[in-house]
């Protein structure tokens, strides 16, 4: 069986459109958080979503102390703050204070003015490989429906046109 060469993994994988997340938690007076391109909805009973996590990276672990996060669905407009998020080697910090945030049933941080965020607590921490499938349960969820998403296709944020 012939290897999978990994720039033709990361091509076939870049050519789904998605939208763009940020996974968020608060542990031990502290905040964390990533842009994460693996979400999905997994269960509607109960209600549950999954997200991946480089196993390497800190909020792999912090989720897993915290058992809480949320998940910010970015607008169209919110390129900078995904891109932050995207930077390696930042540390845990008190707040974010770039950008504002909103708290609710968890106290994971919340990125205002993204279209949708769900908050969650965890259900299910899963090694998949150099992964963590965090499974939440999903404790609320809301959206603006006059946003647009903020998309993300092959290696780079594109405009959604709506009717």
């Amino acid at each position: 069986m012939s290897e999978v060469h990994p720039d033709d993994f990361k091509g076939a994988l870049g050519s789904w459109a998605s939208g763009v997340t940020v996974v968020t938690t608060r542990h031990e007076g502290m905040v964390y958080g990533i842009t994460v391109s693996s979400f999905s909805s997994l269960s509607m009973d109960p209600t549950l979503v999954l997200v991946c996590l480089q196993n390497s990276n800190k909020l792999a672990q912090m989720v897993q102390a915290s058992q809480k996060f949320a998940i910010s669905i970015l607008a169209d407009g919110q390129e900078d703050i995904s891109n932050w998020f995207s930077k390696s080697g930042r540390d845990a910090v008190p707040s974010f204070e770039d950008f504002g945030t909103i708290e609710w049933h968890t106290g994971s941080p919340i990125i205002a003015g993204a279209i949708a965020h769900l908050d969650c607590e965890l259900h299910e921490a899963i090694v998949g490989g150099d992964h963590t499938i965090a499974v939440g349960k999903v404790v609320g969820a809301a959206f603006d429906p006059a946003l647009k998403p903020l998309v993300y296709f092959r290696r780079g944020y594109r405009a959604v046109v709506m009717d």
